[in-house]
């Protein structure tokens, strides 16, 4: 009696540590195709970053123009965002960035000659920011729009997951000229950025 209760004592230690094992093998397959569904599919870890520049103008006196600019931010990832702050003085590719340029169509000095030697239209302008070609006249250079923002300042600025934000500028600028406007969003991993045009002809047909 005392053998047979035994037997089965034994057996049932035999089923419960297989059983034990059985699940954890099942957790650590469950645990591994997590991992690689939200890490490598669905890049979850990796953080998502949008940045918009939405300008518009409006006349004022003279020859002079409002150039209005909303910059909008969004995390439309699952992780927060940080930006890059400031490491010493003079750093400048930080927090969230706008520079805006000016170019008068039609003057050869706006990238004709270089439109020509390309074997394009010399009517046509055009210019490239990285390397300067064109020669866009500056109108603002890397401004940083969060420069003033207390949490920026204390370093404890972020966008969490889902947060929209808008960041807006102003400057006056001239008519019957195209403007390039360019935002970057830095962080220690590089930027992300959003590059438009807008022009300053027949201001006072589009409304307010």
């Amino acid at each position: 009696m005392d053998a047979h209760r035994s037997e089965k004592l034994y057996t049932a230690h035999l089923v419960a540590d297989l059983v034990s094992k059985v699940i954890g093998v099942l957790a650590l397959g469950v645990a591994a195709w997590w991992t690689y569904t939200n890490f490598t599919v669905e890049r979850t870890h990796d953080p998502t970053m949008e940045v918009s520049v939405e300008p518009s103008v409006h006349a004022l006196d003279g020859n002079r123009v409002l150039l209005d600019v909303d910059v909008v931010l969004r995390n439309a990832g699952k992780v927060a965002i940080v930006p890059r702050f400031p490491e010493q003085d003079g750093d400048r590719d930080v927090g969230l960035e706008i520079s805006i340029v000016e170019m008068a169509p039609g003057d050869e000095s706006q990238g004709g000659d270089q439109a020509a030697s390309a074997g394009s239209d010399p009517a046509v302008p055009w210019f490239d920011w990285t390397s300067g070609d064109g020669h866009p006249r500056p109108i603002l250079l890397k401004r940083n729009l969060l420069a003033s923002n207390e949490d920026f300042r204390q370093r404890r600025y972020q966008l969490n997951p889902g947060v929209r934000t808008r960041e807006p500028f102003a400057c006056v600028v001239e008519r019957n000229r195209l403007y390039a406007i360019r935002a970057r969003f830095w962080t220690i991993e590089g930027s992300v950025a959003d590059l438009v045009y807008i022009d300053t002809f027949r201001v006072g047909d589009r409304g307010p």
